[in-house]
This record gives structure tokens, sequence and C-alpha cells, in this order.
């Protein structure tokens, strides 16, 4: 299944991941096999026993109707702000798990620095904020089920009242002609508790719905970060689509793109040569990953043509990824071997060797540097890449971009950021090598990527320029 998601796209933290998964689908497990089963019940029996009353004593039925409604009103009322500091206390507990995460990875940082008085306190302080959110959860439940009590005993109080006035001749009203003889008065209160009793259930259930509906809307907002915008409508349909061949051809014209409210480009234009070297610059924000990932079928412009040899990135999809070569500026190494983590550039990992990785490393400037690790290739790497500077990680990164052998496009977002000039200096050798012969696009600022050959576009001007000129 191709990815729905951008490579640029936020991952969350490990720990609120986690919460996510652990704690927040197991609340949904509640939910379904205690609140829901309820509903139906709730609709049918107190009807039923309403309609059973009433044959009896239209009085006594009414007294339940007054009595009965009113629980799920106050129930509904209390169940709003059960329902929001339910939330409230999962996302703190989100954030708690990632608080924690954090500080064990980063414990030994932390310790060098002398910072674990105050990571304690940072931790002590989370702590308690999820202890004040725990309780203000457990006083609302409380809440809930003292109102349920409260209005079944007057229900039951009242009917009996009713019932025992009626039995010792005190009153005749209420009844259809005839006074409610002892067996009629008896059966009748002891169906009372049975009227209140789906109302106790669905209270009892209560919480459990709140957090249920609270944890559906948070893993709903983890799911949407990960669904896909729907269909492209940029450039025609393609009714047979093939594979993108190598150095493939992008041709964007007249592309209007807005996200979340905000115009990013409006007739945009820029056609690419197969095996051309196009570099993207402007200030931040000026769209330069935005376009990146409407070239790769991630956002749907709001009108004009995208086409990569002729096609839409979402008529070429699954094919299209697999021939895309991608090094974020950020990117992100996984808990595991550093062999493992090459792999994951490669399309067909059975026939990849050590010869291939090591080839890959070399290209990357990132071969000393692995030979100086103490297992090698089989060295293992904490979650994004704990162990490796941000350098080495980078150079990792792009080792594992030249594992994808067969890509003919190659795809660069801001790949020397926040780089020392030696290290700069090797990823810069090993981008020029991953350009040569495949169409390669390369958003930076960097001056001496800018240099390599090739095209740059300034895209606040919308306007390209020829290598060497002044960059403003």
């Amino acid at each position: 299944m191709a990815s729905k998601t951008s490579p640029a796209a936020p991952f969350p933290s490990s720990g609120a991941f986690a919460a996510h998964i652990s704690e927040q689908v197991d609340l949904l497990g509640p939910y379904y096999r205690n609140y829901v089963p309820q509903l139906p019940r709730l609709k049918i029996v107190p009807l039923a026993i309403v309609l059973v009353t009433l044959w009896h004593s239209w009085l006594a039925a009414l007294i339940l109707l007054v009595c009965g409604p009113v629980i799920p009103l106050f129930m509904a009322l209390i169940g709003m702000r059960a329902q929001a500091a339910s939330a409230g206390q999962q996302e703190e507990l989100t954030r708690l798990s990632g608080v924690l995460l954090d500080r064990i990875k980063g414990l030994e940082t932390l310790e060098l620095f002398g910072a674990l008085e105050r990571t304690r306190n940072d931790v002590a302080e989370a702590g308690e904020r999820f202890r004040k959110g725990t309780m203000s959860v457990l006083k609302i439940a409380f809440l809930s089920s003292t109102v349920l009590e409260l209005f079944s005993a007057l229900g039951i109080a009242f009917l009996a009242v009713f019932i025992g006035f009626t039995l010792l001749g005190d009153l005749s009203v209420g009844t259809w002609g005839q006074p409610l003889g002892y067996s009629a008065g008896l059966f009748v209160l002891l169906l009372a508790p049975e009227f209140f009793a789906p109302l106790r259930a669905y209270a009892a259930a209560y919480h459990d719905r709140a957090a249920g509906l609270a944890a559906q809307e948070k893993l709903a907002g983890l799911l949407q970060r990960n669904r896909a915008e729907g269909p492209s409508r940029c450039g025609k349909v393609n009714r047979n689509p093939s594979e993108a061949p190598a150095a493939p051809a992008i041709h964007v014209k007249d592309l209007k793109l807005e996200l979340a409210g905000t115009l990013v480009f409006e007739n945009f234009n820029l056609d690419i040569a197969p095996g051309e070297t196009v570099f993207l610059t402007g200030r931040s924000g000026s769209g330069k990953t935005s376009l990146l990932d409407c070239l790769l079928g991630f956002h749907v412009p709001r009108s004009g043509i995208v086409q990569i040899n002729g096609s839409a990135p979402s008529q070429l999809g699954r094919s299209l990824l697999q021939n895309v070569s991608w090094l974020d500026q950020a990117p992100r190494l996984f808990h595991g071997s550093l062999k493992s983590n090459l792999l994951m550039g490669a399309v067909d990992t059975q026939s990849v060797t050590d010869a291939d990785l090591w080839r890959a490393l070399q290209l990357a400037g990132a071969k000393a540097l692995v030979e100086r690790l103490p297992q090698g290739l089989s060295t293992q790497l904490g979650e994004d890449g704990f162990g490796l500077s941000v350098g080495e990680i980078r150079r990792v990164a792009l080792a594992r971009a030249a594992m994808r052998k067969d890509a003919g496009l190659f795809l660069a977002d801001e790949p020397t950021a926040a780089l020392d000039r030696e290290t700069a200096g090797l990823v810069i050798r090993g981008l020029e090598t991953l350009a040569a012969g495949r169409t390669t696009i390369i958003a930076t600022h960097d001056p001496a990527v800018l240099a390599l050959p090739g095209r740059v576009v300034e895209l606040e001007k919308q306007d390209v320029r020829a290598v060497g000129e002044e960059v403003s």
C-alpha cells in the first residue's frame, strides 16, 4: 500500500503514539462493551414498564414519566462536562508519556549537563497535573452517580407514598375508576426499581461513554493526519498509467495551491527536463516543501496542472513513490540496527548485499563513520537515530536514499541545514553523485548547494535565473 502521508510531515512522539495505541484504544473496549448495549435496553424497558403501569394507574405512570426523563436530562448536562474533562485528561496522559520518554532518551545528556534536578521537577509537575486531572474526572463520575440515585430514590418514594395512601383509603384518584387493589399496588411498586434499572446501568456506563468518545476523537485526529486528501485534481487522467521511467519530465502549469486557508502558489509554472537538476530557493514559508509534496501527490491543488511524464501524481500512485529517492532536512532513523535502517531505502531487500550498503555509505561520506562504530552495520541505533549526531544522521539518511538505485527522481529538502561546513561538504558531494542521471529537485538556502550545476528557481519571485547569479 502506498504511503498517504508526506515524508516531510511531522511524526508524533513515541510516547504520545504509545499512549494513543495502548491507553486510548483500550478505552474503546468498555465503551462498546458496557455503554453501547445499554442504549436499546434504555429505549425499550422503561417504555414497556410505563405502559404496564398505565394499565393499572395513570398517576403512577405519570410519576415514572416525570422522574424518569429528568435523569437523562441531568446526565446529559453532566456528560458534556465529563467528556471535556476526559478528553483533557487523555491529552494530559499523552503529554506525560511524551515527557517521560523524551527525558529517558536524553538521560545521559541531562546528567552530563547537570540538569537531572530540573528534569525531576518537570516530571513531578507533569505527574501532579495528571493526578489533578484524574481527580476532576472522578468527581464528575461520582456526581453523575449521585444525580441518578437521588432521582431514582425520589421516584420510587413518590410511587410508594401514592400506593400506600391509596391502599389506606386516603386517596381515590389516579386509577381508571376502581381503587387500586393490593395485588395491583404491589405489582406496580415492584416494577418501579426495574424502571430505573436501565437508567442505573446507563449511568454506570456513562463514564465509559465519556472516555470512549474522547478516545475516538483523539484517535480520529491521529488517523486524519495519515489520511489521503482525496483524488488529485491536477493534471489529466491517464487511463492506462504505466510506471514512471527513470529521469522523468515534470510539467507544472498555472498551479494554484492553498493550505489551511493560506495561498501558497498562484499561477505558478515550472518545466523540468528529464535528468535536469533544479534548486528551489526562497525564504521559509515560500512553498519549497509544499511544491515537493504536490509533486508526490500529497497536496491537492485548487487548480492547474501537475504532471510527471504526462500523468498526474495520483495516477502514477505507488509506481511514482517507488521511483523517488528522498532526503529530508530532519530525516528519521528508527530503533534497530544501522543495516535495517539502510535497507528501508531499498525496494528489493533480498538482493541487497553488504557491499551495496558500503557503497551507499561511501557515496554519502559515512563509510568511515560506520567503520568507527563498535559493531559496524550491526550497531543498534536508538529511536530518531539516538546515539548519532545531527550530521551523522543526515549522512546515514543520504546513504539510505542512495539505496534506491533505480529511482529516476531525486528530491531533497534542505539537505545541509544545521550542518557544519565539513559535514555539509560531504553531503553536497553525495548530492552531486546522486543527482547524476536523475531528475533532481533540491530545496535549499545554502549557497554551497546552489553552486552545484543546475537551474535555480526563486519561489518568492516565481522566477528562474541562471547559475552563478547572486541569490537575494
